[in-house]
């Protein structure tokens, strides 16, 4: 029963929570978006998205304007 629970809990956070937060993207469509698939963004670095390959995420340039709240 419990491994059953771990593989509705697994199923649900792919199918609901991935999708809503960030999509999977391959290398090729990162550097698309003017971005490159690494372990860890720099601090000059934003996440937009989580690269297919293993604990990787699209990081890419963080505009000024954006860290500034009105």
């Amino acid at each position: 029963m419990r491994i059953f629970y771990y593989l509705l809990h697994f199923l649900c956070c792919v199918t609901f929570i991935l999708p809503a937060t960030r999509t999977l993207v391959d290398a090729d469509r990162c550097t698309k978006r003017y971005g490159r698939c690494k372990r860890d963004c720099l601090e000059s670095e934003k996440q937009i998205d989580i690269c297919s390959s293993p604990r990787k995420i699209c990081c890419t340039d963080r505009l000024y304007e954006e860290d500034y709240v009105f």
